[in-house]
């Protein structure tokens, strides 16, 4: 069941409050706009809120006071404590550092917490469309992108004069899947408290304490401890409870155990991600889709709010070492330009059970033609708008140039260990660039390779964005504005490493290699 999430004029915007919103992050994120609504939409299909028997509103707790306040990095990786109850309608404030291991203390549930409004059902004339393809000599609409005179390509990559997107039109519908929010804030949770991103994290337990109804869930995610009990784990949970969500759609203690086991396994070791717990805990192939697909997104999120936030204030707010040596990747035999074959691990929708709407999302034949695509599908409402986040990361006119765009995507890769998608982008980035020798260096002996100054210093900053949390520091951007990038182009490489932060968890997660990206070879190799 799908269910429109129409624009808004004034969304909740829960990227800005995760990179400590500033002035001058709004001035920077206003230089690409269309990913501005296309991020905040991403998380309002992923996070929708039931206000009963209707259809999915909003996309958690509500504006008002702003972003949780005080909130200094976590040390020693351990939970927040002295946690206030949130109060008004927005995430807790006063929060102070985390600090310590052991469990969250005084955490009162949030209070106060309204659902944001004007983001239901669409009325009038109907809900978004997606990604509709530009035809004729016209401006595309919805969101298809212009290639020379308008029309698109078959691949869904812009060429021309970059992407023409419509004034109230944006990929966005609510897939129905049967994950609960519950279980979706779950996951958020645990993945903003390894990357340390306390504005998330206040924000991610206001919306699973609201979800459950009780504050122990969240209060055990932050402190790392079993979820079902002081000495089951949380596979063991999962295989223990095995059960659905109710037909209310209350999550069990054994599918949100599941969710944060997979959560925390597809952080911090991306390329050793299964699907074991999820499947004994009841997860369906579509719902696993949806499960991988928010635990990505949200890393994708996090390492974007320390990106943007260290390019507007030199601080990523991860509260790592800005001194510490910069983050390598090592490359080796197993990484190459070859095509590669991705096998999913789950059964991808089959060509003939494609509708319009995912052929439309898929923005192009080679993406309709990929298992991996078709293993999206499950869940069309976020392929759609990840599909319009791709495009406008890697394919918008001016700023960074196409095969430096390529290469940070290859440098997360190295980092993740995704080799399909290491493969993929390293052959756009040598024919983009029109010299395979460097690239191919890179790929065999990764920070170490011979390159020039340029390429070092653009793979060292997108290098810095992968961990978690993310290590990169001020030094590494001003020693590439040293080199002349501009605020646009350090806006999409910051943009263009953070989508790899989500796309190698679902590549890595949901498949593997066979002798390994489908990832992108829909977009064309063209500037």
């Amino acid at each position: 069941m799908h269910q429109a999430v129409p624009k808004t004029d004034a969304p909740t915007d829960v990227l800005d409050r995760f990179a400590s919103a500033t002035p001058e992050l709004a001035r920077l994120r206003a230089l690409r706009p269309e990913l501005i609504e296309l991020e905040q939409r991403a998380y309002e299909v992923l996070f929708p809120v039931r206000t009963g028997p209707g259809p999915a509103t909003g996309s958690g707790p509500a504006t008002g006071p702003g972003p949780a306040t005080g909130l200094g990095p976590a040390t020693g990786l351990g939970p927040a404590t002295g946690l206030g109850p949130a109060t008004g309608l927005g995430p807790a404030t006063g929060l102070g550092p985390a600090t310590g291991l052991g469990p969250a203390t005084g955490l009162g549930p949030a209070t106060g917490l309204g659902l944001a409004t004007g983001l239901g059902l669409a009325t009038g004339p109907g809900p978004a469309t997606g990604l509709g393809l530009a035809t004729g000599s016209g401006p595309a609409t919805g969101l298809g992108l212009a290639t020379g005179s308008g029309s698109a390509t078959g691949s869904g990559s812009a060429t021309g004069s970059g992407p023409a997107t419509s004034a109230r039109t944006v990929p966005g519908t609510v897939t129905d899947t049967g994950v609960s929010v519950a279980e979706r804030a779950a996951a958020a949770l645990a993945v903003a408290v390894e990357h340390r991103r306390a504005p998330a994290v206040g924000h991610y337990r206001a919306l699973l304490d609201t979800a459950t109804g009780e504050t122990a869930t969240a209060d055990r995610i932050i402190a790392r401890a079993p979820l079902d009990g002081d000495t089951a784990t949380a596979a063991t949970a999962a295989k223990a409870t095995a059960a659905t969500t109710t037909a209310t759609g209350a999550a069990t203690p054994g599918r949100i155990a599941a969710a944060v086991a997979h959560a925390r396994l597809l952080t911090h070791t991306p390329a050793r991600g299964g699907l074991d717990a999820l499947r004994a805990a009841g997860f369906t192939d579509p719902q696993i889709v949806t499960v991988s697909q928010t635990v990505a997104f949200v890393n994708h999120q996090m390492q974007l709010a320390a990106g943007l936030a260290l390019l507007a204030t030199g601080d990523s707010g991860t509260g790592t070492d800005p001194g510490a040596p910069s983050t390598t990747v090592a490359g080796g035999p197993r990484y190459t330009t070859d095509v590669l074959t991705w096998r999913p691990a789950i059964r991808p929708l089959a060509p003939g059970e494609l509708s319009e709407e995912h052929r439309a999302a898929l923005a192009g034949k080679a993406r309709v033609d990929t298992p991996y695509f078709r293993t999206l599908g499950h869940d069309l409402g976020i392929l759609a708008v990840r599909t319009a986040i791709d495009l406008a990361a890697f394919t918008a006119e001016g700023g960074l140039p196409r095969a430096e765009r390529e290469l940070a995507a290859t440098a997360v890769s190295l980092y993740n260990g995704c080799v399909y998608c290491a493969s993929v982008h390293a052959r756009l980035t040598a024919r983009l660039h029109g010299d395979p020798a460097p690239v191919r260096r890179f790929l065999a002996y990764g920070s170490t390779a011979v390159l020039g100054r340029r390429w070092k210093l653009i793979t060292r900053l997108a290098t810095g964005l992968a961990p978690v949390p993310a290590t990169a520091a001020e030094a590494d951007v001003e020693a590439l504005r040293e080199l002349g990038l501009t605020e646009l182009a350090l806006v999409d490489l910051v943009h263009c490493a953070a989508f790899f932060g989500w796309a190698n968890r679902l590549m890595l997660s949901l498949g593997s290699v066979e002798g390994e990206d489908q990832e992108h070879e829909g977009r064309q190799a063209t500037e």
